[in-house]
């Protein structure tokens, strides 16, 4: 699991107090920074309709009661095949060999923000999600979901990979047998 302070690859620090608009609004900045195009990553709005894709994430990846309240944890209540595999320290250095590198997917930044869980939605490409985890490396919990939800991969706080959904569990095996 990841201490405090979080130190990225590149050595910038960040400070354990920090709220989460503020790492929404370090990803923005990052974006500009590295001259990152729309059709490579760009945070959902409300125009997107992010809710109705949150729900639709929630409904199609996750076993939830009835009348309870989202998971701060989303891949604690995954449900179907799911596979997870601990590839060692920057997991997200494999989900090329997992994600089709060309595919636009969503991307969800999982926190809590006043001690409320919050899963901050993108759309993007692979490479370009990669390039900006590696400058913040801030998160709890990423999830990088099919834009048609065939499938949802997590690397979660303790750099587990978690994968369910179509073909991807089996990918992960593979993956790991190669890696481990």
């Amino acid at each position: 699991m990841k201490s405090y302070p979080y130190i990225n690859q590149n050595g910038k620090r960040r400070p354990q107090n920090k709220e989460w608009q503020g790492v929404r609004a370090e990803m923005i900045r990052l974006k500009s920074e590295l001259h990152i195009s729309d059709n490579e990553f760009r945070p959902l709005s409300p125009h997107d309709n992010w809710r109705g894709i949150e729900n639709n994430i929630y409904q199609t990846f996750c076993h939830l009661t009835s009348g309870a309240t989202k998971p701060i944890r989303l891949w604690q209540c995954l449900e179907g095949d799911v596979v997870s595999a601990n590839l060692g320290e920057h997991p997200e250095s494999y989900l090329q060999h997992l994600l089709d590198v060309n595919e636009t997917i969503f991307c969800g930044v999982s926190g809590s923000y006043k001690e409320q869980s919050k899963l901050w939605l993108y759309e993007g490409k692979i490479r370009t999600i990669q390039k900006i985890m590696s400058e913040v490396y801030f998160f709890d919990e990423f999830y990088f979901i099919s834009k048609k939800y065939d499938w949802l991969i997590c690397i979660n706080h303790y750099d587990l990979l978690i994968a369910t959904g179509k073909d991807k569990p089996k990918k992960l095996k593979e993956l790991e047998k190669l890696i481990v």
